[in-house]
């Protein structure tokens, strides 16, 4: 059994860019697999925690609305990237994994998480560094809203 999670995604999104910058930055993670098979993602022990599917582009709000409900259709516009989320049920890391994975892909590429995901989030980007702004190649602190420019 799993839990599972779908982020719907502003951006073609990179799995496996993602999944490499969480084990870049810290999380010890083995990534496995990919197209056409689902992405996994193991632990140090090596067990699986996370399966990944390939991403398929949602382009009819109804399709949004048939699957997750209305009220959480309504907060979503279309076309987006449909990525589902699977964390294996009896290890108790498995979900916080899946949830970073998700946030890590909303938070760069815009979009929201469902069944609680926030309002629509702008993408992100790195962008370069203007008089007082910080360094290149810095990221927003978790939470914070990007102030850049437009992407996409």
């Amino acid at each position: 059994m799993s839990s599972d999670l779908v982020a719907l995604v502003r951006r073609t999104p990179d799995v496996h860019a993602v999944a490499d910058g969480m084990i870049a930055m810290g999380e010890p993670l083995e990534l496995r697999g990919g197209e056409p098979e689902p992405t996994l993602l193991y632990d140090a022990e090596g067990r699986l925690l996370v399966s990944i599917e390939d991403p398929v582009q949602v382009s009819a709000q109804s399709e949004i609305r048939r699957l997750l409900g209305a009220e959480f259709a309504d907060r979503v516009g279309v076309p987006v990237w449909w990525i589902d989320v699977r964390a294996v049920a009896d290890i108790p890391e498995a979900m916080r994994v899946a949830r970073a994975f998700a946030d890590s892909l909303v938070r760069w590429l815009g979009g929201t998480v469902y069944p609680d995901g926030a309002t629509d989030a702008p993408a992100r980007s790195w962008r370069a560094a203007g008089p007082g702004d910080e360094p290149v190649g810095s990221a927003p602190a978790p939470g914070d809203a990007y102030q850049g420019g437009v992407i996409g």
